[in-house]
C-alpha cells in the first residue's frame, strides 16, 4: 500500500491549523510526525482517519482516492478512550466485535496480544485498577487486536517506564517488519528517529 497526502489545509473558527501538509507512506515503513504540542499532528491523523474533513488536499490510496472506512485501521488515540470501571477482557472483546471481528476470533486475538504485552494476568481486572503503564498496553492491545492494515500511535509511550517502552517498541517493529502501513506521531525526537526512516 502506498498513501499519499497532497496540500492539506485545514482551518478551525477561520484560523488555520494545517498549512499544506504532504508527504508519502509505503506499506512497511514507518512515518513520523514530529512536533510540539498543537502543531496540527492529531488533526492530520483526524482527517486521515476521516473524523472532519479538510478544507482543501487530497488523500490517494495506491493512485485511488483513500476513504478509511475501506481500511481496517487500529488507532492508538492520545487521548485514552477506553471505560475505566470495566474489565479488561469485557471491554476488549466488545471493541473487537464492534469492528466485525468474530467472538472466537476475537477470544483469540485478545489471549494473544495480552500474552505478547506481558498483560495477561489483569484480563479479568477491572480498567481502573492498572497502572497508567498496564493502562496504556491494554489500550495498545486494543488497537492491534483486529489486525489492522493501517496502524496509528499517537503520543504511544505516554505514562511507559523503560520496560514498557522497549515492549511497545518490539511490538512496533513488528507491525513494520509485517507490511503495515504505521504512523507515528510524537512530539518526542527520540522516540519518532527509533522507528522512523521519513518524518514530517
Amino acid at each position: 500500500m502506498k498513501l499519499e497526502v497532497h496540500d492539506l489545509h485545514k482551518s478551525f473558527q477561520g484560523k488555520e491549523v494545517l498549512h499544506g501538509i504532504s508527504f508519502t507512506i509505503e506499506s512497511g515503513k514507518a512515518l513520523g510526525l514530529l512536533g510540539r504540542n498543537g502543531a496540527g499532528k492529531s488533526t492530520t491523523i483526524r482527517i486521515l482517519m476521516d473524523v472532519f474533513k479538510a478544507n482543501q488536499g487530497t488523500l490517494l490510496m495506491d493512485g485511488k482516492p483513500f476513504h478509511a472506512k475501506e481500511y481496517n485501521i487500529g488507532y492508538l488515540p492520545e487521548e485514552r478512550g477506553l471505560y475505566p470501571k470495566k474489565k479488561v477482557s469485557e471491554q476488549l472483546l466488545y471493541l473487537a466485535e464492534l469492528r466485525g471481528m468474530k467472538k472466537a476470533e476475537a477470544k483469540s486475538n485478545l489471549k494473544k496480544w495480552l500474552k505478547r504485552l506481558h498483560i495477561e494476568e489483569y484480563e479479568s481486572r477491572v480498567l481502573e485498577t492498572l497502572s497508567k503503564g498496564n493502562q496504556q498496553k491494554v489500550q495498545l492491545a486494543q488497537t492491534l487486536m483486529n489486525d489492522p492494515d493501517i496502524v496509528i500511535l499517537d503520543e504511544p509511550f505516554s505514562g511507559l517506564d523503560p520496560v514498557n517502552s522497549q515492549i511497545l517498541q518490539e511490538v512496533v517493529q513488528e507491525q513494520i517488519q509485517a507490511g503495515k502501513l504505521v504512523i507515528f506521531s510524537s512530539h518526542q525526537m527520540n522516540y519518532v528517529e527509533e522507528f522512523c526512516e521519513d518524518i514530517v
